[in-house]
């Protein structure tokens, strides 16, 4: 059945009250795929990261259990993932574990080559230019950083058919490869994955020294 556009325009930017019940559905929808995106990552205690769309910041907490001694930071264009990210994780907060940011990634608030390790689950469907996103995670990345990128591609057909493509941009999973490539990094691994339901890809990257 076709997603609503009410509910796909939440999935894109949670918002008010319904926006928080969305929030509490999606930690528990992606939780195995941003799993699988951290073990991909690769990641060392003292690794500085980035999480592009960090949403309710479950995430980034796991990934500061094991970057325990580095510096973690989200951000998110939605004020209601922002709100529950920040106070979710309060306690990480405080300690200056981890910052959450409210911003579009397009122009990201960091400063060039700040991290060593960055990624973005379903995301890219709703950046309506992508090159830009990626080019500005490029940006912050430092030389020998990895990225992750993690989506349903236009090959999850039951994906492309029940999600409208009014919200959703699904692109094929060589299209978007191509577009980590034009952003200037060189692509490490493509690989796919089903994760119940969802046929999910992983195009693995990093910025050459």
């Amino acid at each position: 059945m076709r997603k609503p556009l009410m509910i796909a325009r939440q999935g894109r930017r949670p918002a008010g009250l319904l926006g928080e019940l969305v929030a509490r559905v999606m930690a528990r929808q992606t939780a195995a795929e941003n799993d699988i995106v951290l073990e991909l990552l690769q990641l060392d205690p003292a690794d500085c990261v980035l999480e592009v769309g960090s949403g309710h910041g479950d995430t980034l907490a796991k990934a500061a259990g094991v970057a325990s001694r580095g510096s973690l930071s989200g951000i998110d264009f939605s004020s209601v993932m922002h709100r529950r990210a920040s106070r979710r994780h309060r306690g990480l907060v405080r300690e200056g574990r981890v910052g959450f940011h409210f911003g579009n990634s397009d122009r990201l608030p960091y400063a060039d080559r700040a991290f060593d390790k960055a990624y973005a689950v379903h995301t890219v469907y709703f950046w309506a230019a992508p090159l830009e996103h990626l080019t500005e995670i490029h940006r912050v990345l430092r030389p020998d950083g990895r990225f992750v990128l993690a989506f349903r591609a236009a090959e999850d057909t039951r994906f492309r058919a029940t999600h409208p493509s009014e919200i959703y941009c699904i692109r094929p999973e060589g299209e978007i490869a191509d577009l980590v490539r034009r952003a200037g990094f060189d692509v490490v691994d493509t690989l796919r994955r089903t994760v119940g339901a969802k046929l999910m890809s992983f195009v693995v990257a990093g910025r050459p020294s």
